[in-house]
């Protein structure tokens, strides 16, 4: 459903209402389905993903500098780093040079 062609009356009604394509990726994504062929972006849907990208916006300040270690499928280990660190060789790499 997401690989959508736009017709040239969806295009030209779009640019007169100041949507854009990404607009409607986001409205199928999050919106609550009301017809066959119709979504609606209720203000219950927008208040739920307003809410879900605060919480991940948080998440992302609180992981910002974190480090993770993997080995194939396998998570080693993680931390906070500081910058310097993040910019250096991984330990497997500082041990082979």
């Amino acid at each position: 459903m997401h690989d959508l062609r736009f017709t040239h009356h969806a295009e030209i009604r779009m640019r007169q209402r100041g949507f854009r394509n990404a607009d409607v990726g986001l409205v199928l994504s999050v919106a609550t389905r009301v017809a066959e062929d119709a979504f609606f972006l209720s203000n219950k849907d927008a208040a739920r993903e307003i809410e879900r990208r605060r919480r991940e916006i948080q998440q992302l300040e609180r992981l910002r500098g974190t480090k993770l270690i993997v080995e194939g499928e396998n998570v080693i280990t993680l931390y906070h780093s500081d910058r310097k660190q993040s910019r250096g060789a991984s330990r497997k790499n500082r041990r082979s040079a």
